[in-house]
């Protein structure tokens, strides 16, 4: 500006003992106060409270803010195994097996105490119960192998439930085979930090912010739920809250703060770690719901603040100052900003959408369960009348 307008400058360092006290965002407004300067190159959002002692120029940026956030790792193949389904989903999943087994196991016991013919005299009760149960607990580990194996009992309620779990077993058995392959090749990356609300949330990063800046105070004195959470947060942690830049960056690049900026900025910061570390160590997220003018603020009642703005308007709508932002941007950033996606077949499979496929093992469980309670019912009846057939042809009722 000033090459371009024939104008000279000088430029005065904030009082180091107010910066050390205050921070530098105050120390700054400080100066305008006390008119030690014109301008200052500090971008400064415009308040009611600073339009009382100071002037805003015309924006140097109207952005919503993002957060910068350390990049997220990758998760761990050893549980892709898993990923498939979602947790509920296995425990449904475990349930209904021993659901199933126990079921056998009871329709299996009930038979064999109700079948006086059997010809097996080589085992005893429990032990001929425990072969079957083996038996059974293999037909149900196959069925879910894709293996298959045969299941020989002339009761019809052992045909129904073997039939329903079979029919289950094999969309859950497709549901799963069809997304572990992607589960354990493709690139999963662990949760990160993309809103307010999971800032809010998380237990492992805290807002980072410049003392006596807005976003502190807006913070530090909300009232809303989110808001106040984060500031909480950040109450615990003092040294979230940096009185000087030099501060600021190490907070930034310590991977352990999440930084609210414009992304005019927030390139510019990557550009530093990219240079200094040659590696993508940060996220960018989605735009979050707060927008605020980046102005140089300027002494007040000055002759020469009309000039100013007049002067960065110019810059603005000649589009120079996008090109000096990119000029100085001497490594390509735009690889860092690019956002980690999965993909979309890499999500767990939730539990209803297998509603139908427990929904068919419920209703063949209670299939299988009237038709046991109706031979049973049958049984009773047929032995009733064997015994009176055997008290009327002999006098006497079998011991």
């Amino acid at each position: 500006m000033a090459e371009k307008f024939n104008f000279t400058y000088a430029f005065f360092a904030v009082d180091s003992a107010e910066n050390a006290k205050l921070g530098s965002v105050q120390a700054g407004l400080n100066q305008l106060i006390k008119k030690e300067v014109d301008i200052s190159t500090l971008c400064i959002v415009p308040t009611l409270e600073r339009a009382q002692y100071m002037e805003f120029s015309y924006p140097v940026a109207i952005e919503s803010y993002k957060f910068m956030v350390p990049k997220p790792g990758e998760e761990s193949r050893l549980f892709g195994p898993v990923r498939p389904f979602q947790y509920p989903v296995w425990g449904c999943l475990f349930i209904s097996l021993i659901s199933v087994l126990v079921v056998f196991a009871v329709f299996a016991w009930c038979y064999s105490r109700w079948n006086p013919l059997s010809t097996d005299h080589t085992h005893g009760a429990w032990e001929k119960l425990s072969l079957k149960l083996g038996n059974y607990a293999m037909y149900i580990a196959s069925t879910c192998t894709n293996q298959g194996q045969a299941i020989n009992d002339p009761q019809n309620s052992f045909r129904i439930l073997a039939g329903v779990w079979l029919l289950a077993a094999t969309v859950l058995v497709n549901c799963y085979s069809g997304t572990l392959m992607s589960s354990l090749t493709l690139t999963k990356f662990k949760a990160t930090i993309n809103s307010l609300e999971d800032l809010a949330a998380s237990e492992e990063l805290t807002m980072t912010a410049s003392a006596n800046s807005v976003m502190a105070e807006t913070m530090l004195n909300a009232n809303s739920s989110t808001l106040k959470a984060i500031g909480n947060a950040m109450r615990k942690k003092p040294d979230s809250i940096y009185l000087t830049p030099e501060k600021g960056l190490y907070n930034i690049f310590s991977l352990k703060y999440a930084f609210a900026t414009v992304e005019s900025y927030m390139s510019y910061l990557i550009n530093i770690d990219l240079k200094r570390k040659g590696e993508c160590r940060f996220h960018v997220t989605d735009r979050i719901p707060i927008t605020e003018p980046y102005t140089f603020g300027l002494e007040k009642g000055n002759k020469f603040n009309q000039l100013f703005s007049e002067k960065l308007q110019y810059l603005w709508e000649t589009g120079l100052m996008i090109y000096w932002l990119k000029n100085n941007l001497q490594l390509s950033v735009d690889k860092c900003l690019v956002k980690n996606k999965d993909s979309a077949r890499q999500k767990a499979i939730k539990l209803v959408d297998l509603t139908s496929a427990f929904f068919i093992l419920g209703t063949g469980i209670g299939l299988a369960l009237s038709c046991f309670v109706t031979e049973v019912v049958y049984f009773h009846l047929q032995r009733r009348r064997s015994l009176k057939l055997i008290k009327f042809t002999t006098g006497k009722l079998p011991k």
